[in-house]
């Protein structure tokens, strides 16, 4: 497990959540602080927090090409181990081999479906996390936290940054990835990245928070239904949608590959079942994960490794709890100017 510990300092503007912005609730922008370093690193809780520059003119290498780490004193944040109903989710871009001898026509049929959509509750729980923060001012300062050692295990293969965000309320320090666990208004989602303490931690919570019925909770689905293609990221200020937005919300991972797989079943790009489609993964890559109680007892090494698929049956019931499975973490490398950055603070 890391000993290390990274912390970087920056400002969070209301205005990027929805209803005012796109921004869902479990994906934020901070901008760095200006003054000082903003971020700085620790090798272990008995030595001091000192200034690091690695992540200067770095790019992030993953499934999406390159994205720069820090873009104009910008750094985008994930939620670590959380997880919210999908905003706005656009089914994956058809890869090459699926465009080969693939039709005009049904390339054009894939373009007519492949708009984002969201899930009942994603604009609810995006807008709890809106009016949370109104309370606190419009922009405000942030810490955002996470435990590594390696510079390469800070960001996920999308280019973002993993980690807790804390923020003072009432003269109190609020992690917002907890609040939104308490509140219902995410799912627990793991990831072998993840410590031992960071997971048993959001696990505690979102127990709490489901034996209420907390949030999504109370929708949590059992079953794989129907893709409902009239759901779509509902725009900005468009408080109407709040009114129906209640209904059955599937685990997000699962409700993206659902979301990508039945844009391609509808545009007749594929004829494989639901089931297939998530045995072959993302891209080709099966998900890997493990069961949560043999993670934390046993480690990333030692672990029984599984492929997601295993925990759904016939592409359509559901045999996983949220917060029962850890995955793995999809890899990234970090480049700078062409070569990769060596991976020590």
């Amino acid at each position: 497990m890391p000993a290390g510990l990274l912390e970087v300092r920056g400002t969070i503007d209301v205005s990027q959540f929805w209803p005012s912005g796109r921004s869902d609730a479990d994906t934020a922008t901070v901008v760095l602080t200006p003054a000082g370093d903003p971020i700085k690193f620790r090798k272990n809780d008995a030595a001091p927090l000192r200034a690091t520059h690695v992540f200067n003119d770095v790019f992030v290498q993953g499934r999406q090409g390159r994205k720069e780490a820090i873009k104009n004193g910008h750094v985008t944040i994930r939620f670590q181990g959380i997880d919210a109903a999908e905003l706005h989710f656009q089914p994956t871009a058809l890869s090459r081999t699926e465009q080969e001898d693939l039709s005009q026509e049904k390339k054009q049929a894939f373009h007519k479906v492949n708009h984002p959509y969201r899930q009942f509750l994603g604009a609810t729980s995006a807008k709890g996390l809106h009016d949370f923060l109104a309370t606190v001012g419009t922009t405000f300062d942030c810490r955002v936290f996470t435990e590594v050692d390696k510079p390469s295990e800070v960001f996920d293969t999308y280019g973002r940054l993993i980690g807790d965000i804390e923020i003072a309320k009432n003269h109190s320090m609020v992690n917002l990835n907890h609040w939104l666990i308490e509140q219902g208004w995410a799912f627990p989602t793991y990831y072998s990245s993840m410590t031992n303490e960071e997971i048993t931690a959001i696990d505690a919570l979102a127990k709490t928070a489901q034996s209420k019925e907390r949030g999504v909770w109370k929708f949590l689905s059992k079953t794989v239904g129907t893709f409902d293609f009239d759901l779509r990221e509902p725009k900005k200020n468009d408080l109407s949608v709040l009114a129906n937005d209640r209904g059955p919300v599937l685990f997000p991972k699962l409700y993206r590959r659902f979301t990508s797989w039945s844009a391609r079943h509808k545009a007749q790009v594929t004829d494989m079942s639901f089931q297939k489609f998530l045995e072959g993964g993302v891209a080709g890559k099966p998900d890997d994960c493990f069961e949560i109680k043999d993670f934390l007892a046993n480690g990333v090494h030692s672990a029984t490794r599984h492929t997601f698929d295993r925990f759904v049956q016939s592409g359509k019931t559901i045999h996983f709890e949220p917060g029962g499975l850890v995955f793995s973490e999809a890899p990234s490398r970090l480049v700078r100017n062409g070569s990769d950055v060596p991976d020590q603070f």
